[in-house]
């Protein structure tokens, strides 16, 4: 297989949970990077319960093997955040390939929020102070 289906660049990132002072845990991001992926068009379902409509949106995601992926790495991608669902090694050989699966969420990426030391700065600049 030839990776010239790589033609994608989303963001991925590893979350950690830190607690707060409250007792509280939140995510915290420990690293982001680019890496050069295969996405496969979207696939999902619409099912209906409880009197809501409940959509789910899967992508199917193909990238060379990096250590650095694990079940906390989350996606950006088309600028909405998504959470990873599975992760298998396509090949045990010379070259490695995972198999990632990823859920869109609600969650846009111009609404995340990073910290640095006290405030909290969102993607938009504004400054927050905690």
């Amino acid at each position: 297989m030839g990776i010239g289906k790589f033609n994608r660049r989303p963001i991925f990132f590893n979350e950690t949970y830190a607690v707060d002072a409250g007792g509280g845990s939140r995510p915290v991001e420990t690293e982001r990077w680019e890496q050069w992926a295969q996405i496969d068009d979207r696939t999902g379902s619409s099912t209906f319960a409880q009197s809501q409509d409940l959509n789910t949106n899967d992508y199917r995601v193909k990238v060379r093997f990096d250590g650095r992926f694990s079940s906390l790495t989350g996606m950006i991608y088309e600028g909405q955040v998504c959470k990873m669902n599975s992760m298998s090694i396509e090949t045990e050989g010379y070259k490695h390939f995972l198999n990632l699966q990823f859920t869109k969420t609600d969650t846009f990426y111009n609404n995340i929020l990073t910290e640095t030391e006290n405030n909290l700065i969102t993607e938009s600049g504004d400054n927050i102070t905690i």
